[in-house]
């Protein structure tokens, strides 16, 4: 039962318990000693045991017969934080869970089932479809670009899976089905969040679409890869997030890179996270002034 319980989170089942040859009777003296402590109807903690936020997810999942799903798996597929606890299991399955969200489901196959820190959870695709039908859009498209970001998941992947589970009055496949659709990137892969934040910005503004992670050459020496550019104007923007430019090392690279690029006549616009997301408006003037400027 103890090693039962250290691959489940500190956990174990009745059903388990009583497979491995103990009886109810023995269970029910165990719980009276303090040996394990109920945690759903037919779920034990073993005592000792930290109770943390995944065992909270795990007990839910042992309680139903079910997998972590929506937020829940969103989390523990490091696309959103958050502590709901929210599991799904299929339609004709009755089960309780107190303090979890309990959703239904009529196409929850094997397919869509693995496993992430030991709980049975939906894999990364099927995840962000079911994110839609509980978060915003705009969630929903910063989950996406975690996972694709984290390489967890492909948007060709999320594509099929959409596909393969979209049918009238399914919930979901409507904000997932914007989200790919309105992707400032396509099909690329961003090397952090933020420059699909200023891809995105450009887009709804309606400014021309730059070439992403340009390749700067001059006379066929590589002088530096850009987050984007206009080649045909010269101009680059960058945008500083923590995940590629946050260390010494980095910054000094950055810095190295714009001053070649500004000594072969590039302009270089730079922006922060501050100024994507708090301040966009701002961004956007003055990257329209330098391509009216640069136009000219």
């Amino acid at each position: 039962m103890a090693r039962k319980a250290r691959v489940q989170h500190g956990l174990v089942s009745r059903d388990q318990v009583l497979h491995l040859g103990a009886t109810d009777r023995q269970l029910a003296n165990w719980v009276d000693a303090g040996r394990l402590e109920r945690v759903h109807a037919g779920v034990y903690r073993v005592g000792g045991a930290p109770a943390t936020w995944e065992q909270s997810v795990m007990a839910a999942v042992l309680a139903v017969d079910g997998v972590a799903s929506h937020r829940t798996a969103a989390r523990l597929w490091s696309m959103q934080d958050g502590d709901d606890v929210e599991v799904t299991v299929v339609r004709n399955r009755r089960g309780v869970a107190t303090g979890a969200t309990v959703h239904r489901s009529r196409d929850l196959h094997d397919r869509y089932v693995t496993r992430r820190h030991g709980i049975p959870t939906t894999n990364p695709m099927r995840t962000l479809v079911d994110l839609g039908a509980v978060v915003t859009r705009w969630s929903v498209s910063d989950a996406l670009e975690q996972a694709v970001t984290a390489r967890t998941c492909s948007v060709l992947a999320v594509e099929k899976a959409m596909t393969d589970l979209a049918k009238k009055g399914r919930r979901g496949v409507g904000a997932i089905r914007h989200v790919l659709d309105d992707r400032a990137l396509g099909t690329d892969r961003a090397d952090g969040l933020l420059e699909t934040r200023m891809a995105r910005l450009l887009k709804e503004h309606g400014l021309p679409r730059p070439v992403f992670q340009y390749e700067v050459r001059l006379n066929g020496r590589l002088i530096g890869r850009v987050d984007f550019a206009y080649p045909g104007l010269r101009i680059v923007i960058e945008v500083d997030g923590f995940e590629v430019h946050g260390s010494p090392k980095a910054l000094q690279a950055d810095l190295e890179r714009q001053n070649r690029l500004v000594a072969a006549g590039w302009t270089v616009l730079r922006f922060t996270w501050w100024d994507v997301v708090r301040r966009p408006e701002w961004v956007v003037q003055q990257i329209r002034n330098v391509l009216l400027s640069r136009a000219a």
